[in-house]
């Protein structure tokens, strides 16, 4: 078999039902049907095994525009599921410095509290900035 196989997959065949078609590599077509919340194109590892199929919501940014930058994204999040794998509970996917934590409620709460406490932090050296500014001026 060839090394130059394609990374991605073909978008999978959407069904007259709703549902769609993905070959896999060791289950041959699966039907799927996908939560409503599963909005993004499924694109696969060319071909796909069965426990590699992913449900992903649309991601969402922490987005701020800064006078020095503009619009910068900060941090994503969204909802992932792997139905046919060993963990087929829906998960909130967290971008990190390390790339993506997919945590169950408990960690999505403490993510959460983790960030508002950051915005906190991050409020209280703008205090501290400006000071530092209006000594300088």
């Amino acid at each position: 078999m060839s090394e130059d196989r394609p990374i991605v997959a073909p978008l999978p065949v959407r069904n007259s039902d709703g549902t769609f078609t993905v070959t896999t590599s060791d289950a041959g077509d699966v039907r799927i049907l996908c939560p409503s919340w599963c909005t993004v194109q499924h694109g696969y590892r060319y071909p796909p095994a069965k426990a590699e199929i992913t449900h992903r919501s649309e991601p969402v940014w922490a987005l701020a525009d800064t006078p020095e930058h503009g619009p910068v994204s900060m941090v994503e999040v969204g909802l992932v599921q792997w139905p046919y794998s060993d963990r087929t509970q829906v998960f909130l996917s967290v971008e990190t410095d390390d790339g993506h934590l997919e945590v169950g409620p408990t960690g999505s709460r403490r993510i959460a509290a983790a960030l508002r406490s950051h915005a906190d932090h991050i409020l209280a050296m703008v205090g501290q900035l400006e000071a530092i500014r209006a000594e300088g001026s």
